[in-house]
């Protein structure tokens, strides 16, 4: 028989490589997330976090990172949130020129829509 303790330690080794592949919100885990989602995750959350809210240790104390609030000093329509993707800002943002144009487009809808703009 084992002892309470026994039993809860089995059960965290069991619960906690579940729990963290979920959080972690592999593709193959989480099929339904939509193409700028997976895009946004890989290329953008390091720095605005997953959420779009710019906290992350990366960015911890920079109020540029944060994509939600409505404070920003470049454009944040459509086409100024791709040309910054494209083009990126010199010693604040990254060039994404590899991406392809519907990539773009598709991180661009992402954010939007994080940003309560698009459904």
């Amino acid at each position: 028989m084992l002892s309470r303790k026994s039993a809860a330690d089995r059960c965290l080794r069991v619960a906690l490589p579940l729990l963290l592949l979920y959080l972690c919100g592999c593709d193959e885990i989480m099929p339904r997330r939509s193409p700028g989602e997976k895009l946004y995750r890989k290329h953008c959350s390091t720095c605005h976090g997953v959420a779009g809210n710019g906290q992350t240790v990366r960015s911890m104390g920079d109020p540029n990172a944060d994509l939600l609030d409505d404070m920003w000093r470049h454009p944040s329509d459509p086409a100024g949130l791709a040309s910054v993707l494209r083009q990126g800002l010199v010693f604040e943002h990254p060039t994404y020129d590899k991406l392809s144009n519907e990539e773009i487009k598709q991180i661009v809808d992402h954010l939007l829509s994080l940003r309560g703009e698009r459904r």
